[in-house]
């Protein structure tokens, strides 16, 4: 579409003499995907205009001019010439576009009786030497009207994605019959790269993003980093597989992963190395959280080919060197380093075909892990399908699933027993954050040849609520119509839809405090056979079935909302998952990938925004070039690429404050070489615009301000918009104001915000960049100033994260105020939040109840409170600095027994006035005291 950029008119002045006149070009270009527009205007009087204007150069369809015409009155114009230009400019695939295609690099001799656009009779000529072409009639002169219609008919195209980068000019001029010429105009023809950058694959048929995933800050430093999949590598025999660790970084330069792997001099991250030839690992890949408490994010790797397709999965512990890591030396039983090896429990049960964090499922403060291993036989139904929840733990010893699935004596984890046989519970599995809002972390597990209500293979996916013990789960009690324990069943709408077949968290979708889920049905049939669909659940307390119908209803949606395929064989929610909060709107967004659309299958990812409502949302909408609404449609690059395949939230890898994505496609041909696979990370932004992949490669839109490194820095802001990267240190961040996001990476660091950065948190709307981020370690969240208050519950939960002590002190008497959500949602490792404050200072604690004990470390003494509706498993806490003022809470408090199976509250009753002090007091019972 050609849109025309709108210009003051000069009211016309006295026309001059024929062989004084002056004829110019002025020109205006609109940003973005419409074509420059040239304003001829040949009025005495008008200075030229030469300002750089910017046009997009399409691949294969070019890019056209668009001109617009003032004064139509001089008919005596003989040539048109235009001169190309610009470092860009690449003769061999460069074409202008005339009445047929003008190769750059040779001459090409005047021809006659042509027609360009709808103006005929006319000749042209091309000089290579000074890459000038020549346009006039064969006999007469042009009008402007005819000048205008020829210059929008040409076109310059670019006919090789490899040449793409750089800038071309084209400078037009157009001269009369006494010889005289115009001022020139030169529109500039640039690629407008995407931000983001490309990952290119190392080896022929390694297929890299055949998965793909955030690995959280895996090295400290505040960005967030990647891990990449390439389950074909051969570092150790064919097939051995390989995973690569991506830095987070805010340029938009390539990713060799051949570069990431090199012996000699590893930079951006690291490999990981698959133990023997076969094992296939990278099959899947996923952050771990951190699962062993230090602060650092983990990372764990499926290869479920290892050990008779037992399967095996590694847990890699977070660094911050460029040193590879073998899994050899990690699964060695003598000396295990780095991390520690998962052993499935039989062979055949393909154990690591999806991996996943789980959160924290027990509440003990470290994260916790979900291995899925689809074909293993729990109670001897073939293939119904394990799923097994590993403890975090800081040592290096070996997990052997067996162990955990210990019918007598489980350890260190739980297992999730399938359904029915040949359901494949565990083809995917993923945590499925707090679904329930009790305080401890849930899972998601897909089983997506399962059959409900009879209907073949249309698929289950099951919510496993998180819990402390290690005793087995049965599907079947969560899938109980009568009676469901535990979690609730999704049932899925039709046969053959295979819901399931990818399943994530969602993050809170719906800004409700729960978290939702994602569910994919990639052969379901909304818009011809096999478009698919993907399902939004939104987080709830009960156990409840979940049926897709309901969600899927166009008359009365319930529960969620649904997300329709574009178009046939597109197998949208092949995958799918949480996007984090791309837009900045303060809800999760969602990238769902189609890994079979458009033609020859160089397939699409799809960006849906949060929203509250359960209204359906249709792909194509998103997809519409003209209007796209709801998220942004990301574009694959080649035919047969297949991107789309696996998609991910790549977290804050640019540290701009908003998520950002990442885009798997496994087929890819970077360089030349056939399957070595591509990955795409696509930086957050806040419009609607479509993404090609073939025009990634832009640096960040927000530089870095403010970088700190390894040594405890300290990082002074200004009254702007900034950024604070600060490294792994002990590091000291200060606002002052305006939209800061804060990055603080490993270490105990402090963050000091004024009441400019409170208000810039709780402002609502897409394109809001505020976020606190305290990264690993012990965080301390400061308030400066006086008379401010710190409304968690008017900031999305999205914003302050990983903050273990708010500093309410300031200069003076200032306020917070929060809910259960909000302490859970900010202190994620530990679930506890500490405020200091003194006697000046208030706490507004809606629903909290005091306990009767109180907590000293460091020398000061806390009132402790907790939350009615928190798991006790869950250990969530509010410490609040004796002295401090505290409000909004329930009323009463909590008796806690003494010992294990003391059975505290068996009978109670009012025992009158004890101790005389003029206050009725209480006697409790204590039905099985041992002592």
């Amino acid at each position: 579409m050609q849109t025309k950029t709108s210009q003051t008119k000069t009211q016309k002045a006295v026309k001059q003499p024929k062989q004084e006149m002056t004829p110019l070009i002025k020109h205006n270009v609109a940003v973005g995907d419409s074509s420059p527009v040239i304003d001829l205007d040949p009025m005495a009087g008008i200075q030229s205009s030469s300002s750089v204007a910017t046009g997009i150069i399409q691949i294969a369809t070019g890019v056209a001019f668009d001109a617009d015409i003032a004064d139509t009155t001089d008919t005596d114009i003989k040539t048109i010439k235009v001169v190309l230009g610009g470092a860009g400019l690449n003769e061999a695939n460069d074409k202008l576009i005339l009445d047929a295609e003008l190769a750059l690099n040779a001459d090409f001799a005047k021809v006659t009786g042509k027609t360009i656009g709808t103006v005929s009779g006319l000749e042209y000529s091309y000089t290579h030497a000074s890459k000038t072409l020549i346009i006039s009639k064969t006999s007469g002169t042009f009008n402007p009207a005819d000048v205008a219609k020829i210059v929008e008919a040409i076109q310059l195209k670019n006919t090789d994605a490899g040449s793409q980068l750089g800038t071309r000019t084209a400078t037009i001029t157009y001269t009369d019959t006494n010889g005289n010429e115009s001022e020139s105009a030169t529109a500039s023809l640039s690629v407008a790269l995407y931000r983001g950058f490309v990952i290119n694959g190392e080896a022929e048929n390694d297929q890299s993003g055949h998965s793909v995933s955030s690995a959280g800050d895996v090295n400290g430093d505040g960005l967030d980093d990647l891990i990449v999949g390439a389950y074909q590598a051969h570092p150790n025999g064919n097939n051995s597989g390989k995973s690569y660790i991506v830095f987070g970084k805010a340029n938009g330069s390539t990713i060799n992963l051949s570069t990431i792997a090199d012996v000699n001099n590893s930079t951006g991250g690291f490999v990981i190395n698959g133990e023997a030839a076969g094992d296939r690992s990278g099959w899947s890949v996923s952050s771990a959280g951190d699962v062993n408490g230090d602060g650092l994010d983990d990372l764990i790797v499926g290869a479920w080919d290892a050990k008779t397709e037992a399967g095996k999965s590694y847990v890699v512990f977070g660094k911050a060197n460029s040193s590879a890591i073998n899994l050899s030396a990690i699964a060695d039983a003598s000396n295990p380093l780095g991390g520690f090896v998962i052993n499935g429990e039989a062979a055949g049960d393909r154990s690591g075909y999806s991996v996943s964090s789980a959160g924290d499922v027990n509440g003990d403060g470290l994260d916790d892990l979900i291995v899925g291993a689809y074909t293993a036989n729990p109670s001897d139904k073939p293939a119904a399908g394990k799923s097994y929840v590993v403890f975090g733990k800081a040592d290096n010893s070996a997990i052997d699933l067996s162990v955990i699935a210990d019918a007598n004596n489980p350890l260190g984890g739980f297992v999730i027993n399938g359904e029915m046989a040949s359901n494949f519970s565990g083809f995917s599995v993923s945590s499925a954050g707090d679904v329930n809002g009790d305080g401890l972390d849930d899972l998601i597990v897909g089983a997506p040849y399962a059959n409900p209500d009879g209907k073949l293979e249309t698929g289950k996916s099951y919510v496993v609520f998180g819990k402390t013990n290690s005793s087995a789960i049965n599907l079947s009690a969560i899938a109980d119509a009568s009676n469901p324990l535990g979690g609730f069943v999704i049932n899925g709408e039709a046969k053959y839809d295979y819901s399931g077949r990818s399943v994530s968290s969602a993050g809170d979708v719906n800004g409700d405090g729960l978290d939702d889920l994602i569910v994919g049905a990639y052969q379901a049939d909304p818009n011809g056979n096999h478009s698919g669909k993907s399902y939004v659940v939104f987080g709830k307390t009960n156990s409840c079935a979940i049926n897709l119908s309901a969600i899927a209803d166009a008359s009365n949606p319930l529960g969620g909302f649904v997300i329709n395929g574009e178009a046939e064989r597109d197998y949208s929610g092949i995958s799918v998952s949480s996007a984090g909060d791309v837009n900045g709107d303060g809800l999760d967004d969602l990238i769902v990938g189609a890994y079979q659309a458009n033609n020859n299958n160089p397939g699409k990812s799809y960006v849906v925004f949060g929203k509250t409502n359960g209204c359906a949302i249709n792909l194509s909408a998103i997809a519409d070039a003209s209007n796209p609404l709801g998220g942004f449609v990301i574009n694959g690059e080649a035919k047969y690429d297949y991107s789309g395949f696996s998609v991910s939230s790549a977290g804050d890898v640019n540290g701009d404050g908003l998520d950002d994505l990442i885009v798997g496609a496994r087929y890819a041909d970077p360089s030349g070489k056939l399957s070595a696979g591509k990955s795409y990370v696509i930086f957050g932004k806040t419009d609607t615009n479509a993404v090609d992949l073939i025009k990634l490669g832009d640096n960040s839109q927000y530089a870095i301000d403010y970088l700190g490194d390894k040594n405890a820095n300290t990082l002074i802001g200004t009254h702007s918009d900034e950024i604070f990267v600060a490294g792994a240190g002990n590091d000291t961040l200060t606002g002052n104001g305006g939209m800061d996001v804060f990055n603080a990476g490993l270490g105990t660091d402090s963050i000091l915000i004024n009441a400019s950065n409170i208000a810039a948190l709780e402002k609502t709307g897409a394109g809001n960049r505020a976020r606190v981020d305290g990264g690993g370690g012990v965080d301390t969240l400061k308030l400066d100033g006086a008379g401010l208050t710190l409304d968690l519950t008017s900031i999305s939960n999205t914003r302050i994260q990983d903050i273990e002590i708010i500093d309410i002190r300031g200069s003076g008497d200032n306020t917070l105020k929060l809910n259960l959500n909000d302490l859970l949602d900010a202190s994620t490792s530990t679930n506890i939040l500490k405020v200091l404050g003194d006697s000046g200072d208030t706490v507004n604690a809606l629903g909290f109840v005091k306990m009767a004990s109180t907590k000293t470390e460091n020398g000061i003494t806390y009132n402790v409170y907790i939350h009615s509706d928190a798991n006790t498993d869950a250990k969530a806490a509010l410490w609040v600095q004796r002295g401090v003022s505290i409000k909004g809470m329930q009323r009463g408090f909590v008796i806690n027994g003494e010992t294990a199976d003391d059975l505290v509250g068996m009978s109670i009753s009012s025992a009158g006035d004890v101790n005389g002090d003029g206050l009725d007091d209480l006697i409790i019972g204590v039905n099985d005291d041992s002592n």
